[in-house]
């Protein structure tokens, strides 16, 4: 990490406003009694001010970039982000995670690759509230969780006038009638799996990463008529 080239580039109000936090932070409430974790925390969160550490920089680039093991790297990580996370954003960045980082796998698990340890556990805290259980016994950066228990993860994310606008747009794409909001997707959702587990147009897409986020994207904002023109493919 070139740290002397990186301060270089700022600007000297930036780097006196840096240098001026880092030191009202430590010295506060008196010279020399935090403890070391905070003083990592400090110094962690002043590269990452100043721009040598990437605030959306993966797990791995942490550990390499400090050259410290994979524990403290996502330790910082979450000390720091826990500490400025606010709800909404969470919610958007889980969101964001479902549509473009998952996927399906043998058309029994829906599998999120979630890097960010605060975004990993708010979305274990919507999946524990909607009484979801989730597996990460085989990667801790992976989320796995049963296909029909999505239906209750995404229940959590939506409004009730949302709900119904989901239920219409499904009814007319397939045909689908349970009454209920989370029966309705996880019928819809089984399907989903289905087809990308199994064979589309002569190839394996099991997994389809990214593809998936092509149908969950208009559940997610409740968009009836993008619901039903893009979930009609899966019915046909």
């Amino acid at each position: 990490m070139d740290i002397a080239g990186a301060l270089q580039k700022l600007e000297k109000p930036e780097l006196e406003a840096l240098l001026g936090r880092l030191l009202s932070d430590y010295t506060a409430p008196a010279f020399g009694v935090l403890p070391k974790r905070e003083v990592d925390l400090l110094v962690f969160r002043t590269l990452r001010d100043a721009g040598l550490i990437r605030s959306e920089a993966a797990l791995y680039q942490v550990m390499a970039d400090l050259r410290v093991s994979r524990s403290k790297a996502r330790n910082l990580m979450f000390d720091l982000e826990i500490r400025q996370a606010q709800a909404g954003q969470l919610d958007d960045q889980v969101r964001s995670v479902i549509m473009n980082d998952s996927y399906f796998r043998d058309a029994n698990w829906f599998v999120l690759e979630v890097e960010n340890p605060v975004v990993q556990a708010h979305l274990r805290e919507i999946c524990r509230r909607a009484r979801v259980v989730t597996d990460a016994s085989f990667n801790p950066s992976l989320v796995r969780l049963p296909v029909s228990g999505l239906a209750s993860v995404l229940e959590e994310f939506m409004t009730a006038d949302q709900q119904a606008e989901v239920k219409r747009g499904l009814y007319r794409a397939g045909k689908l009638d349970d009454p209920s909001f989370r029966g309705l997707m996880k019928r819809a959702l089984s399907d989903l799996a289905g087809r990308f587990a199994g064979k589309v147009g002569g190839e394996v897409m099991d997994g389809a990463i990214g593809a998936v986020g092509e149908f969950l994207q208009p559940i997610l904002s409740g968009d009836q008529e993008a619901i039903t023109d893009i979930w009609s493919g899966i019915y046909s």
